[in-house]
């Protein structure tokens, strides 16, 4: 919404709010809030995205001093701010330091994809902390424009989320606010250009000596079309998101076979500013192969859209969906104020509805009982084919010809037939059974803390303590030996080695690989960590998984895999 000679004012505005308003001097405010114990600093209390800024306040208390101060506060920000131009020269400082900050490798290669991307757009060239130019000059008369046309309650939205009155809250809101008017001329909505579709592949190579890894990118972009947010739209993004995951699960796979030119890969698909439609197949290369990835690439999505997907590839995939909705519902009284916010806030631009988790596991349920290998792959299809692709390579030091290279070898990837994906069959858990039970030796109730410690007729000992603070959630963690305390002298990087191996192996009985598919749509989890004076196995699980939990930790630490495929990680660059 900036004007170019405003470039990064809405992100300056929002320092600017605290600096002085109708109500609070900017001596006045920040130490006020800290007295009432409401959090105050860099991204606790407000940000700026490229078509959005937002205030937060998280009240510790619902007392009538801090209630008045948080809605006098956010009625200041709509229209109280004075913007005094002392106070706009002191902050000028302040915004170019965050402005120097954000110099990031992560940022140079984002603002680098975009201009390739969407070269005819205005998005790519409004990045929100703006340009040094305008942040070192802008005259007041500048931010009074900007904070006038556009801080207007026709595109305001309050959310107050908490153990409130939701009646007594809009009473408050409408108290506070209903006197704001909106201008005669408010700023009107900005023309964010248009969206170039290439034709064939479009490619280009950015360098940057930060960056850690080398990455291979095919992008598609199109046009956003709008859609209301219902059950069929649902049902429809989720037989793609069960797709993107699949393609996802199949790169992570490739990544594990000996010698493989991948040490990561994922594909995903946004909606950017309700005006971008993105997918994107990312691949990170190891050991700077990225010749080798390009062809990986395109055979995979080729692969994809020519022969879809297997049953046990979507029997995984929909197991984890049905998963994740199942614990947000469990998860649903443990849910912070602070999260429902940012979902609820998100959701304006986007026009998204917020639903409740009941809602959306009834959804997730009926779009799982229509969703097939059919409807998966006819949505994969009619999202990728397209008339063209943007492929992006990232390194340290960009080769010679890179652009002709990364063309010449797609086109000559395009000539080379893919076959079907191997059927994959899934096998039952092998650690069900570890022998005979043992029995409780002693029971010891520690009143004051909550705590029962048992002592197992094998000796081993055993803390158990309730607490609500995570719903029907449940955490595991098992000590065993000494650590690197028992790392010999002349082996220094013998725990960090175990470590890698140890988590990289699976099991004996089942591969990391098999393990995530016969495990899918279970809430368990194995992690090592070697500490300075124990070894520790930890994992998080649910009441109705903690059978098979305990027996996946047992199984780690019994009966270790110590797969090649461990060590080939270890021994990998992503670079």
């Amino acid at each position: 919404m900036e004007n170019d000679n405003q470039r990064g004012l809405a992100h300056f505005l929002e320092h600017m709010v605290f600096n002085g308003s109708k109500n609070y001097t900017a001596a006045d405010l920040i130490p006020k809030m800290q007295r009432l114990g409401i959090a105050f600093g860099a991204h606790a209390n407000a940000y700026t995205s490229f078509d959005e800024t937002v205030y937060m306040l998280d009240l510790p208390d619902l007392s009538a001093d801090t209630m008045n101060l948080g809605f006098t506060v956010m009625r200041d920000f709509g229209d109280g701010a004075l913007l005094t131009a002392e106070e706009i020269d002191k902050e000028r400082g302040v915004v170019l330091s965050e402005k120097v900050s954000r110099d990031s490798v992560q940022y140079r290669i984002m603002e680098k994809q975009y201009a390739q991307i969407l070269p005819d757009s205005l998005i790519t060239k409004r990045f929100p902390i703006g340009t040094e130019e305008v942040l070192k000059s802008a005259p007041r008369e500048r931010f009074l424009d900007f904070y006038t046309r556009y801080y207007t309650p026709q595109r305001m939205t309050f959310v107050v989320v908490g153990d409130v009155d939701p009646q007594e809250m809009k009473s408050k809101i409408e108290t506070a606010f209903a006197s704001m008017t909106n201008p005669a001329d408010p700023g009107k909505d900005p023309d964010l250009g248009k969206i170039r579709i290439p034709e064939g592949i479009e490619t280009a190579a950015f360098a940057d000596k930060e960056l850690t890894s080398t990455d291979v990118s095919l992008m598609l972009v199109r046009p956003y079309v709008a859609k209301p947010d219902n059950t069929v739209n649902r049902i429809e993004k989720m037989k793609l998101n069960i797709a993107h995951s699949i393609l996802s699960r199949r790169l992570e796979r490739l990544s594990k076979i000996e010698g493989s030119a991948i040490a990561s890969g994922s594909a995903s698909s946004q909606a950017l500013f309700n005006f971008l439609e993105l997918g994107s197949i990312d691949i990170t290369a190891a050991d700077d192969r990225w010749k080798e990835v390009v062809s990986i690439l395109e055979q995979e999505l080729r692969r994809a859209i020519q022969h879809g997907f297997s049953e046990a590839e979507l029997v995984e995939a929909e197991s984890n969906q049905l998963n994740t909705y199942e614990q947000q519902v469990k998860q649903k009284a443990t849910r912070k104020s602070e999260g429902i916010a940012t979902v609820l806030a998100s959701a304006i631009n986007d026009g998204g509805v917020f639903s409740d988790p009941e809602i959306d596991l009834q959804i997730a349920k009926k779009a799982l009982e229509s969703i097939d290998l059919t409807s998966c792959h006819v949505a994969f299809k009619n999202f990728w084919e397209a008339p063209g692709y943007h492929l992006v390579l990232t390194t340290k030091e960009k080769p010679e010809n890179a652009e002709k290279e990364l063309a010449a070898l797609y086109q000559d990837s395009l000539g080379k037939p893919v076959e079907a994906p191997a059927a994959r069959s899934s096998e039952p858990f092998g650690y069900s059974d570890l022998g005979a039970p043992g029995k409780i030796a002693s029971r010891k109730e520690i009143s004051d803390l909550g705590i029962t410690q048992l002592v197992l007729s094998n000796q081993i000992r055993i803390n158990l303590k309730a607490t609500d603070f995570e719903k029907e959630k449940i955490q595991l963690i098992a000590r065993i030996g000494s650590g690197k305390l028992t790392q010999p002298r002349d082996k220094p990087m013998l725990a960090t080695f175990a470590n890698i191996v140890f988590e990289g192996g699976g099991l004996g009985k089942h591969s990391n690989d098999e393990l995530q598919q016969i495990l899918a749509g279970k809430n368990v989890s194995s992690t090592l960590l070697i500490g300075d004076d124990a070894f520790t196995i930890s994992g998080a699980t649910t009441a109705t998984d903690f059978a098979t939990q305990v027996q996946l930790m047992c199984a780690s630490l019994t009966d270790p895999g110590y797969r090649q495929e461990g060590l080939w990680q270890l021994q990998k660059p992503s670079r």
